[in-house]
C-alpha cells in the first residue's frame, strides 16, 4: 500500500509552521493513543503512521528532503531510514522533551527542567505505555541496525519517583517553592521544588533528573498536586467562578459592587434589569498558566426580602400589573 502524504496524515498544509505541526501531532497522538482507543489494531496502526509523519515534518532537514523528493527523500521509513523505531521516536519526542504521556493539550513548561502535565493516560508510567504500544521494545533490549548488527544494551534508566503534595487554592494559583524530602537510591535527600502558577488538582509536575539513578540516565520526579477547595472561588478550566448575592433592588435598578478576585477587589457594574443566574465576566482575573490567562466569571444570585407586610405586597402587585412578565415564555415545556 502506498504511503499517505505526511501533511495529510497530520491534517496540516504544506506551509504549516513548526508550532502548527506540533499542535496537530499532540492532538492526534492523544486521540489515537492505545490507552484511549483500547488497543484497537487500526488505531495503533494510525498512531504509528502519525508518529512517522511527525518524525519527518518536525525535523527541518528531513522535512526539506521530503518536500523535494517525497518519501524517497527520507528513505520511506520511520525516522528517515528505519534506524529509529516508533517506540524510540515517541520517547524522544514526548518522553523526554514534553513531559511524558503524549504531551496533551494541557502540558506546559513551568521553568527550567519543569514540565506540568494536566493530561495523563490512565496514570500509568511511560514504560507501561510503551510496552502496550510496541510490545515492550526499546527498554534494555538489544536493537538491530539496518545492517543487522546487534548493539549493546543501553544502561538501564533510573526509575521515576512520584510524590503527592497538598496545596492551598492560593498556592496553586500563584505557584510556590517547597522543600521536599525524597528517597533516592536509599538515601534521603532534601530538595526545593518549584510549583509553577496554574496547577490544578491532579496535575503532574515533572522535574527532570531527580528520580532514581541506576548507573545510566536518572529517572524523573513527578509531583502530583492535590488542591484544597477555596471558601468561595471555584476553578473551571482557566476561569475562576464566584457567586455574587445581590438584592432584588440592585438587580432591578443596577448597582456598582466591589467583588473579590485572586488579585484584589474589582468594582463590578451590575446592569439594570439583571436576573439571577446572569454571568458577568472580569477579563484577565482567572488562572495564569504559561502564556494563557483565564477570566473571572461572576454569577448573580438575586436575594428577595422576606419581611414584607400587606402594604408592601399590594405595592408589588401594582408593579406586577403595570409590568406583566412571563418568566417561562422561552421554555418548551
Amino acid at each position: 500500500m502506498a504511503k499517505r502524504d505526511y501533511y495529510e496524515v497530520l491534517g496540516v498544509s504544506k506551509t504549516a509552521s513548526a508550532d502548527e505541526i506540533r499542535s496537530a501531532y499532540r492532538k492526534l497522538a492523544r486521540k489515537f493513543h492505545p490507552d484511549v482507543t483500547g488497543n484497537d489494531p487500526k488505531a495503533t496502526e494510525r498512531f504509528k503512521e502519525i508518529q512517522e509523519a511527525n518524525d519527518v515534518l518536525s525535523d527541518t532537514a528531513k522535512r526539506t528532503n521530503y518536500d523535494q523528493f517525497g518519501h524517497a527523500g527520507v528513505g520511506g521509513m520511520p525516522g528517515g531510514g528505519g534506524n529509529v523505531d516508533p517506540y524510540e521516536q515517541f520517547r524522544r519526542t514526548y518522553g523526554r522533551r514534553n513531559g511524558g504521556a503524549a504531551g496533551g493539550p494541557s502540558s506546559w513548561t513551568g521553568g527550567q527542567g519543569v514540565t506540568v502535565e494536566d493530561f495523563d493516560f490512565g496514570g500509568g508510567d511511560m514504560g507501561s505505555i510503551f510496552e502496550q504500544l510496541f510490545g515492550g521494545r526499546g527498554g534494555g533490549q538489544r536493537r538491530q541496525t539496518r545492517r543487522g548488527r546487534a548493539q549493546p544494551p543501553e544502561a538501564p534508566r533510573g526509575q521515576d519517583i512520584e510524590h503527592a503534595v497538598t496545596l492551598s487554592f492560593d498556592q496553586a494559583f500563584r505557584g510556590i517553592t517547597l522543600p521536599l524530602q525524597i528517597n533516592r537510591d536509599g538515601q534521603l535527600e532534601t530538595i526545593e521544588i518549584k510549583i509553577p502558577p496554574g496547577v490544578k488538582d491532579g496535575s503532574r509536575v515533572r522535574i527532570r533528573g531527580k528520580g532514581q539513578q541506576a548507573g545510566g540516565e536518572p529517572g524523573d520526579l513527578f509531583i502530583i498536586t492535590r488542591v484544597e477547595p477555596h471558601p468561595y472561588f471555584r476553578r473551571e478550566g482557566l476561569d475562576i467562578h464566584i457567586d455574587l448575592p445581590i438584592s432584588v433592588y440592585e438587580a432591578i435598578l443596577g448597582a456598582k459592587i466591589q467583588v473579590p478576585t485572586m488579585n484584589g477587589p474589582v468594582t463590578l457594574t451590575i446592569p439594570p434589569g439583571s436576573s439571577g443566574g446572569n454571568k458577568l465576566r472580569i477579563k484577565g482575573r482567572g488562572v495564569e498558566r504559561g502564556k494563557e490567562t483565564g477570566d473571572q466569571i461572576v454569577i448573580l444570585k438575586v436575594i428577595v426580602p422576606r419581611d414584607l407586610d400587606d402594604a408592601d405586597r399590594d405595592a408589588i402587585r401594582a408593579i406586577q400589573k403595570k409590568h406583566p412578565l412571563d418568566a417561562r415564555s422561552d421554555l418548551s415545556w
